[in-house]
């Protein structure tokens, strides 16, 4: 668990250090320290700098905000309407099978 924590808080920075601005905390970017999910201001951010994938949000259940922590290596934006995806891979796949089933593993 702390192994995980440790990287996700390296990845964090590693991508704060990639947008071109002076200084910007951790929390500006990302919900939380323990995960890769953005604030509103983080997804405009990125989509500025970074291929963003849009898609309906399934609910945000509580299995579902797990399913979505334990399942992703890049940052992602969901809230009640929209599920913001920077990786093709898992864009191409929750696309493919809805992002209800891609978040269930079918």
């Amino acid at each position: 668990m702390v192994k995980q924590s440790q990287e996700l808080q390296n990845s964090q920075a590693k991508l704060i250090s990639l947008i071109n601005r002076d200084y910007l905390t951790v929390k500006e970017i990302f919900k939380n320290t323990h995960t890769l999910r953005l604030t509103k201001y983080g997804k405009n951010l990125l989509s500025k700098q970074y291929d963003a994938y849009q898609f309906e949000s399934p609910t945000l259940s509580a299995r579902n905000l797990i399913n979505l922590l334990r399942k992703m290596n890049y940052p992602y934006y969901v809230d009640k309407k929209i599920i913001v995806l920077f990786t093709e891979k898992d864009a191409f796949v929750a696309k493919l099978a809805g992002a209800q089933g891609w978040l269930d593993g079918k």
